[in-house]
């Protein structure tokens, strides 16, 4: 949710501080001496894997960090990802015709009815089959409580034993790759992001930016280590998704990326000015397939559709992704809290 506005934010913020991620930079990486680099700023995006949500209590380099995270809506989310890379694609959304053309609006209400709900068990065999695969559990396919699943991920022994995990190798590589069995001295640029120089100011390196089935040479991080968020969720799993959205230094909501306040507290973070060309809520939400028109269609716009055009398709994911709506409902409790903390502050 979010992510390519980000992306492009924090390569402006990098060049701000006088950092350019860019190619050649990648490729100085592979050559520089070890003080060089100690001063080498890295971001690092998680997109594909579980995190643990006991990370920030037990991986050194998160304190070394500055963690940001975006958050939306669930159902709003689900229903963007299943028009900008799902069966979602073959039908535009048009607006000069939705509600307006009744054969435009019936053939796209019986699309979605259909499609939707397949959509959702199309890939349920292969999401299934992704249990022992940490860093691709997720991707451009429909995963269920896809948010909470992200911060709820577990390492510890009595939570895997409550999920079930006897496997060995899984346990083997989750002991192997723990922090508790490193010792980490200075941040290592393994799989984080560097940006292509010449194409866009959003399109990442793809060689060091793709996830990896297994772990490699380049594939590092605040909390990359693998911990398991399979199976069913509970509300467990909403407490503890909550913890760790409450370790972060800015919890955000593409909902309110225009919003001022959050803007600025975002931009005081990574000491960046407040009225910066590149300040977050100057950037727009990019990737949009619906262009949001006023504050109710950037929170609601999908959901108000589906109960006018497909209320049973809507129904089954709201079902079916019950504790991520919950563990959002806490989100947006974090964010308020965080931004008002903020405030006193800078006041």
């Amino acid at each position: 949710a979010g992510g390519t506005t980000l992306r492009s934010y924090f390569r402006d913020v990098l060049s701000y501080h006088g950092r350019t991620r860019n190619e050649n930079d990648f490729a100085r990486s592979k050559t520089e001496t070890e003080e060089r680099k100690n001063d080498i700023i890295y971001y690092v995006e998680q997109e594909f894997s579980t995190m643990d949500y006991e990370c920030p209590n037990i991986d050194p380099r998160w304190n070394n960090s500055i963690s940001v995270i975006t958050l939306r809506h669930p159902i709003e989310r689900h229903l963007s990802e299943f028009f900008y890379s799902g069966p979602g694609r073959r039908f535009d959304i048009r607006r000069d015709q939705l509600y307006v053309n009744q054969t435009y609006t019936k053939e796209l209400s019986e699309y979605l009815e259909k499609n939707v709900p397949k959509w959702m068990r199309s890939l349920q065999g292969r999401v299934k089959g992704m249990h022992g695969k940490f860093n691709m559990y997720f991707g451009r396919y429909y995963v269920d409580n896809f948010q909470l699943r992200a911060l709820a991920g577990c390492s510890s022994r009595e939570c895997l034993k409550e999920r079930n995990i006897t496997d060995e190798d899984v346990l083997d590589e989750i002991r192997r790759r723990h922090p508790s069995e490193k010792s980490y001295v200075t941040p290592v640029p393994k799989c984080t992001f560097y940006f292509k120089e010449k194409i866009s100011n959003t399109d990442a390196l793809q060689m060091c930016a793709l996830p990896r089935e297994t772990e490699c040479s380049e594939c590092d991080g605040p909390c990359f280590y693998p911990s398991v968020a399979w199976g069913e969720m509970t509300d467990n799993d909403v407490e503890r998704a909550t913890s760790a959205l409450e370790a972060y230094d800015v919890v955000l909501l593409t909902e309110t990326f225009d919003e001022e306040a959050q803007s600025a507290l975002l931009s005081d973070v990574m000491g960046v000015p407040r009225d910066a060309d590149f300040a977050l809520n100057k950037k727009g939400v990019k990737n949009s397939v619906v262009q949001k028109t006023n504050n109710r269609e950037k929170t609601h716009f999908y959901r108000d559709m589906f109960s006018k055009l497909a209320p049973n398709a809507l129904m089954k994911l709201e079902a079916e992704n019950e504790f991520e709506i919950k563990f959002f409902e806490r989100a947006l409790e974090v964010n308020k809290k965080k931004t008002e903390l903020w405030k006193g502050v800078k006041n």
